[in-house]
């Protein structure tokens, strides 16, 4: 598995997932329902890995000798 999903994008992932964590929180309800995609993105930024991204040919990583 080739990392995929450069610093930035990946930073990007983790701070939208923390802002959709801290807004269910605070809102309650049905606002859970925003952490299981944002849950997603978080798990792709902290794998470097986004398979959407790999069949789609895109590549935001700039380092290309990360394998993992």
């Amino acid at each position: 598995m080739k990392a995929n999903v450069g610093a930035i994008d990946g930073w990007f992932r983790i701070l939208f997932f923390i802002v959709s964590l801290c807004y269910a929180i605070l809102a309650g309800g049905y606002a859970w329902l925003w952490v299981i995609p944002t849950a997603i993105l978080f798990a792709t930024a902290a794998l470097m890995w986004c398979p959407l991204y790999e069949m789609l040919g895109i590549n935001t990583n700039t380092d290309k000798e990360i394998h993992l």
